[in-house]
């Protein structure tokens, strides 16, 4: 990781202000499912590229603080695992294709961005995203 790629505060902010939006829209009292495909349309490439560097910024620090409490054999499986591995471009624009599929805007954008790193490692995401349609999608308070 160079300087440059290193989220500045104005960044981190944003993503914030994202994950308060996305809260404060999950608060509500229906039994709607909250769409993530809607809400990641509604942004801009500049306000979805910092979702996906704050995704990966917490990613890579959660990884930091505790890989010397993993045992050695699981640190590189478990890296490869929570990466995203691409390019944070690449990365939003293979969610944006994948959110054009009105089947998957229900699904969590955290989610949303292994399948999409795991669509760009040309892996059968089929499998993938039927799970996903099932059982990782955002509910609105009941």
């Amino acid at each position: 990781m160079n300087i440059s790629s290193i989220p500045t505060r104005r960044t981190l902010l944003a993503v914030a202000t994202f994950f308060l939006l996305g809260a404060a829209a999950m608060s509500a009292q229906d039994k709607e499912r909250f769409d993530y495909g809607k809400q990641w349309k509604s942004w801009n490439e500049a306000a979805r590229s910092a979702y996906i560097i704050g995704f990966v910024a917490g990613q890579d620090s959660t990884f930091v603080a505790v890989r010397q409490d993993l045992p050695p054999k699981l640190r590189e499986p478990l890296r490869l695992k929570t990466s995203t591995l691409y390019d944070e471009n690449a990365i939003r624009d293979a969610m944006t294709s994948l959110y054009d599929d009105p089947a998957n805007t229900y699904i969590r954008s955290n989610v949303m961005i292994y399948i999409a790193r795991d669509k760009l490692a040309g892996k059968d995401i089929e499998p993938i995203l039927k799970s996903a349609r099932e059982k990782d999608t955002g509910v609105v308070k009941e």
